[in-house]
């Protein structure tokens, strides 16, 4: 995938939303002008009106005043639900881009943990969708500091000067603090993103922490991770106080510098009471920009931050090509066998393997790195370094994604179920489904409320059975399955074999990867893979004399 780098992620989150953006910005650089032009008015007011004695023109000068109120307020309170709806819609779309890419069935070659990626399609989008705030609060600073020094300048060039100086010393003192932010609001947002993929992956595993008494590990595991993400928060909000307390310094300075200059020359004749009154009035206005711009700057850096990691993950090179739906071969006329010719991966040397329509087809793989790679490359999660995989005579690269997996389904070992109703799982008529995976107890608990906390409150064997119906229901021409008896105690693993064989042996193709002698047991064939290769192929009655066979299988 092409760069697309901090800014491009901006420019995509903004795609649909740029006139809020534009309308937010424009509405408060409205009220910043109304707000620097009140000093202004009480002053020319003070020299034209209440000076003079003239209670009709203080009345006017009340009225332009009360005007430029109703401008201010107007533009205020229309810029906030206008700056909200954009930037909840820039959150939305970056948010359905970077779920689109996590779920992309090209894959990645720089996978995310759950915890990153929570992170990175929640705090993060939420982060660069402040875009909004950022730019229009910026933007206003920046136009009301313009306005109230060309202000200041008209009232006294010394007025103006003095302000302008301390306006360039907040401009260049901004960006050198910005960039420490930025590179530690990067670190907190790792950090934090560290420790919620630690504790998604404690509380998946739960059960398994309480079986092995293993809580006060996990717990402590959990409590360093944390303490380092909020040691982060504390680095980067440190970072963050250090500019609030230089810019209000600066700020400061420039009210102190611009009243005691101003006092001076009114003593002096130079300027009016009224001008005066303006000049400290727009200094003391002033403190306001030069805090936004402030703000402004660490928002900034926080953006680029965020935007930097969406960026990493929408840079992710694919991890296999895909074929253009239409441009490749029909899925819905393939035929259901299966064959692997020659599969070369990292573990796997040449490996042979061929199913054929309606087969039920068991593969012993002791390796556990081949038997992933081999997954893969059925699901083609990976592209092997040799060897091809034909669905129906066709080469798996030659057909679009989508078809492929409509044609193949390969199920993981550890699949995760929704919190949804039954028939959302399942399906309209699952009983035979239900029936061959012997989970029709379970299922009657999930007909209303569906697996609660993703499948957690459910036992490793109810999670199985269910994830066994979930697949069988959807009848797939051809179906892998890795492992899906082990949480199964014996008589109900058997019994699970059996429905498996009497629901797709004759009917639909089925490779499972497995060493349960239950399931081998009803196998049409049993392929063993031994240094990457085929090394055997027979029953499991037959296979059961081979050492290398009874030493993956019965040891």
């Amino acid at each position: 995938m092409s760069e697309i780098g901090a800014g491009g992620v901006v420019r995509l989150a903004f795609r649909n939303s740029r006139t809020g953006l534009f309308t937010t910005s424009f509405l408060l650089c409205v009220h910043q002008v109304c707000e620097a032009t009140t000093p202004v008015i009480v002053g020319l007011a003070i020299d034209r009106a209440i000076a003079p004695g003239s209670v009709p023109k203080v009345l006017v000068w009340v009225a332009v005043l009360a005007a430029v109120y109703v401008v201010l307020s107007a533009a205020g309170n229309g810029a906030g639900p206008i700056g909200a709806r954009a930037s909840t819609r820039a959150e939305h779309d970056l948010r359905q881009r970077v779920v689109a890419r996590l779920l992309d069935p090209r894959g990645t070659t720089e996978p995310q943990s759950t915890g990153s990626a929570l992170s990175v399609a929640g705090s993060d989008a939420e982060k660069v969708g402040e875009t909004v705030d950022v730019m229009a609060v910026g933007i206003s600073g920046l136009v009301a500091l313009l306005v109230a020094s060309a202000a200041l300048m008209l009232t006294s060039v010394t007025l103006g000067l003095v302000a302008l100086g301390c306006v360039l010393v907040a401009v260049v003192v901004v960006p050198l603090l910005a960039r420490p932010i930025q590179e530690r609001s990067a670190a907190q947002q790792q950090a934090a993103a560290d420790s919620s993929g630690l504790a998604v992956d404690l509380v998946e595993g739960l059960r398994v922490l309480h079986g092995l008494g293993a809580q006060r590990h996990a717990a402590d595991r959990f409590r360093a991770s944390s303490q380092a993400a909020r040691r982060a928060r504390v680095r980067a909000g440190t970072t963050e106080a250090a500019l609030d307390g230089v810019t209000l310094v600066i700020a400061g300075f420039l009210l102190v510098a611009v009243a005691g200059v101003g006092a001076h020359l009114t003593i002096d004749g130079a300027i009016s009471p009224g001008e005066l009154v303006a000049g400290v009035g727009l200094a003391q206005f002033l403190v306001g920009p030069v805090a936004r711009l402030s703000w402004a700057g660490a928002g900034i850096a926080t953006v680029r931050a965020s935007a930097r990691r969406i960026a990493d993950v929408l840079e992710a090179p694919y991890a296999v090509k895909d074929v253009a739906t239409g441009h490749g071969h029909d899925a819905r006329q393939l035929g259901s066998g299966l064959r692997v010719t020659g599969l070369v991966t990292e573990h796997l040397d040449g490996l042979d393997l061929e199913v054929g329509p309606g087969e039920l087809v068991a593969v012993v793989c002791d390796d556990l790195s081949a038997r992933r790679e081999l997954l893969d490359a059925l699901a083609r999660r990976r592209d092997p370094d040799g060897g091809t995989v034909l669905v129906g005579g066709v080469s798996s690269t030659d057909l679009a994604l989508d078809d492929l997996h409509r044609a193949v389904a390969v199920v993981p070992h550890e699949a995760t179920l929704f919190t949804e109703p039954l028939v959302d799982v399942v399906g309209e008529t699952p009983g035979p489904a239900l029936a061959a995976a012997r989970a029709d107890d379970v299922a009657a608990s999930l007909v209303d409320d569906g697996s609660r906390h993703h499948g957690t409150t459910l036992s490793g064997g109810q999670r199985q059975r269910i994830s066994l119906a979930r697949a069988l229901a959807a009848d797939p021409p051809v179906l892998v399955l890795d492992d899906p008896t082990t949480a199964l105690d014996a008589v109900t693993e058997a019994a699970v074999a059996q429905g498996l064989h009497a629901l797709r042996a004759g009917r639909r193709t089925t490779i499972v990867v497995t060493s349960s002698p239950a399931v081998l047991a009803v196998a049409d064939r049993v392929v063993l893979v031994d240094g990457g290769r085929a090394a055997a192929v027979g029953t499991h009655a037959a296979l059961v004399a081979d050492d290398r066979y009874a030493a993956a299988v019965l040891s």
